[in-house]
């Protein structure tokens, strides 16, 4: 994918391969192709935060955290038999 070389710099057009339009073709339906994009766009955003929320977290749960845990489990159980 490339920024088409006339496109202006407030508004670029992109050029894809005719394969990755056919595909993109099929996936909008009747969306228009814009708005389809714009939401790829977005979701692709939110998934990538989400993984860096999930990287971070378990970069935080260390094995000194995870021994921590378990032994705050058996001093304390939640539930009783």
């Amino acid at each position: 994918m490339k920024v088409a070389q006339k496109s202006s710099a407030s508004r670029q057009t992109l050029t894809i391969t005719r394969s990755a339009f056919d595909v993109l073709d099929r996936l909008r339906g009747e969306t228009p192709k814009s708005i389809f994009i714009q939401n790829l766009i977005e979701k692709e955003k939110r998934r990538r935060e989400r993984e860096a929320f999930y990287q971070s977290v378990l970069a935080a749960y260390t094995p000194e955290v995870r021994l921590e845990t378990l032994e705050l489990n058996e001093a304390i159980p939640i539930a009783a038999e």
